[in-house]
């Protein structure tokens, strides 16, 4: 589906955005289309209480005729009188209740169905966005997808049942009401139809003016969550600079011009339904002037004015129909292109189950990059036997985390292939893949939850014991039952509640946990103490046991012993040996020893 950003939206005139919605609602009606025994069921009880507006205006001319002296069924005092009027007026009230129990039902109805349309999307709308490759998200920002899950899928069901309960419901009470109009005095009623179309010129005369400022009010929108997402999740750079007065700031900012512009959306809204009132206002003048010239009763003006006032209700409802339809588009046609936004890395129709065993790793002439200009990887080439240690060394921006990131299948390759097990991993499904892999990196991430699910996480089918059984391994079962609620301790928003080295056996307990045959360190280490660094160590060598482990190590001591260390520059591989072998033959390796032993004797 093509972008209709805000600011076409802005430009465009009723009929254009009328031609542009229609592929949107399009998509909408397969969502519908789910619940359309109660959306149609919604929509007959809207037909119902408009056909009851119109025998509103027939009851109160016959309760007018006969309650007002000189009506048509006018009687004097009596018993028999008395119990005809009481008869006679029961019937507003009896067609009141119908036609609120008819408003009722299409209410609750369309609310239910919308509501559930909304669910519907939303679900949709995050699988979709959680099965996006990296390179997506890597362009996105959090507080913009928050924002159009949340909010923007609102919009869009708002298009479909607000809208269609509307152009139903009230189109009929217009008719229903006008049908009484005709039947009372035809010649009343062609006036009325003269003066009504002058109903639309509000519409058109504040329409362009809403459109733009509906725009800005959700691109502003769109700001205020960008701000608190940021704000929220680096919170701890905001504390530790003083910068919570500059994203006040930020927020106030933001927050200040969406209310400004809503306050705008909402006068201009306002605008067009008083204005619709102050021409529905020359129609009851007209019409009494000619109850005057025509020489009327009492219960013809009060029966034809009832029924033209009850016309203008439905047209201050479908007056606003275009003007929530200009709010709507750019909602929805957002919404179901990132629906329909490809993916770029996905299965292949026929892509196989990877079996589980510690096979061979080859990268096979490898070449990625992130932008065309800058190659991350250029003709890659590295073979990793089953259960060797293999050492990723380089300084930064040499690659190693694109080799981690490639092997994950979070990017595909520009060239060239990636082999496990002898399977090229394009022709492998995704999820068997990354069942087969294990990552412990140096950014360890914990949801804000108890550490028992947070363990869980590695393998949502781990019975207690074995949860309980991978905390130990990771020498984490200790501190974790030193507080009072034990597995059940609820850690904060990204573990705030612990330190880092608690943190970091919890990723390892997870892994171990996950008991993949590949194992990913990704500077696991870097971040701690020395003793806590040695500490872990420990914990990633039985980790590590049994098991084809490749690791990224900025501290060289914690990769000695590993069965090959790769030497990384610039995307491309410079050497590959022994630790012995590259004190050597590297200069590169023989130059990063030195440097890191100079600072740990300083």
């Amino acid at each position: 589906m093509k972008r209709i950003s805000r600011k076409d939206i802005s430009k465009m005139s009723t009929g254009q955005i009328l031609t542009a919605s229609q592929e949107p609602y399009r998509k909408l009606w397969s969502y519908l289309r789910r619940y359309k025994g109660r959306f149609f069921l919604a929509l007959f009880f809207g037909v119902l209480c408009g056909l009851s507006s119109g025998g509103l205006a027939w009851v109160i001319r016959h309760v007018s005729s006969t309650v007002f002296p000189g009506g048509t069924h006018y009687k004097a005092h009596s018993d028999t009188a008395m119990e005809a009027v009481l008869g006679t007026c029961v019937m507003i009230p009896a067609i009141m209740i119908m036609r609120a129990v008819f408003g009722y039902l299409n209410a609750y109805l369309m609310s239910w169905t919308g509501l559930r349309v909304l669910e519907d999307i939303r679900g949709d709308l995050f699988k979709r966005l959680l099965g996006q490759s990296m390179e997506f998200f890597s362009k996105s920002k959090g507080g913009d997808l928050m924002q159009l899950v949340f909010n923007q899928t609102r919009v869009a069901q708002t298009a479909i049942t607000t809208i269609a309960s509307t152009i139903v419901k009230e189109p009929i009470t217009i008719l229903s009401s006008m049908g009484m109009m005709f039947w009372f005095d035809w010649k009343f009623s062609l006036g009325a139809l003269v003066l009504f179309p002058l109903c639309i010129i509000p519409v058109v005369i504040v329409g362009k003016k809403v459109r733009k400022v509906g725009a800005q009010e959700e691109e502003e929108a769109g700001t205020i969550n960008v701000t608190m997402h940021e704000a929220f999740a680096g919170i701890r750079l905001v504390k530790s600079n003083s910068r919570e007065d500059y994203e006040i700031d930020r927020f106030n900012t933001a927050s200040t011009k969406m209310l400004r512009f809503t306050l705008r959306w909402t006068k201009s809204l306002e605008a067009v339904s008083q204005m619709v009132e102050v021409v529905a206002s020359l129609g009851i003048a007209a019409a009494m002037i000619y109850i005057w010239w025509a020489g009327k009763k009492a219960e013809d003006f009060i029966a034809l004015n009832g029924a033209l006032v009850m016309l203008y209700p439905p047209a201050k409802a479908l007056s606003r129909v275009p003007l929530l339809m200009q709010k709507c588009l750019a909602s929805t046609t957002k919404v179901f292109e990132c629906m329909d936004r490809p993916v770029s890395v996905q299965d292949r129709p026929d892509a196989i189950e990877l079996p589980t065993q510690a096979g061979r790793i080859i990268f096979q002439d490898v070449n990625f990059h992130y932008e065309a200009e800058r190659p991350a990887l250029t003709d890659f080439n590295l073979t990793i036997e089953p259960g060797q240690r293999v050492a990723l060394v380089g300084p930064s921006g040499a690659g190693k985390s694109t080799v981690f990131s490639l092997l994950l299948r979070l990017y595909d390759p520009v060239s060239g292939r990636i082999e496990v097990n002898g399977a090229d991993l394009r022709d492998v499904t995704q999820k068997s893949l990354r069942d087969q892999i294990g990552v412990v990196s140096q950014e360890v991430f914990l949801f804000h939850d108890t550490i028992y699910e947070n363990i869980r996480y590695g393998r949502l089918d781990a019975t207690e014991e074995e949860i309980v059984e991978a905390a130990k391994r990771a020498h984490a079962h200790d501190f974790i039952m030193a507080h009072h609620d034990g597995y059940k301790r609820v850690i904060g928003d990204k573990g705030v509640t612990l330190s880092g080295g608690q943190q970091q056996r919890l990723a390892i307990a997870r892994a171990f946990l996950r008991n993949a045959p590949i194992l990913m360190l990704d500077e696991a280490t870097s971040a701690l103490d020395g003793e806590s660094e040695r500490l872990i160590q420990g914990d990633l060598e039985e980790l590590a046991k049994g098991r084809t482990v490749i690791a990224i190590a900025h501290r060289l001591s914690t990769i000695r012993n590993s069965d090959k260390i790769v030497i990384m520059q610039n995307g491309t591989v410079l050497d590959i040996g022994t630790h012995e072998q590259l004190m050597q033959s590297s200069d590169l390796y023989q130059h990063l020893h030195n440097l890191q032993h100079a600072e740990s004797t300083a």
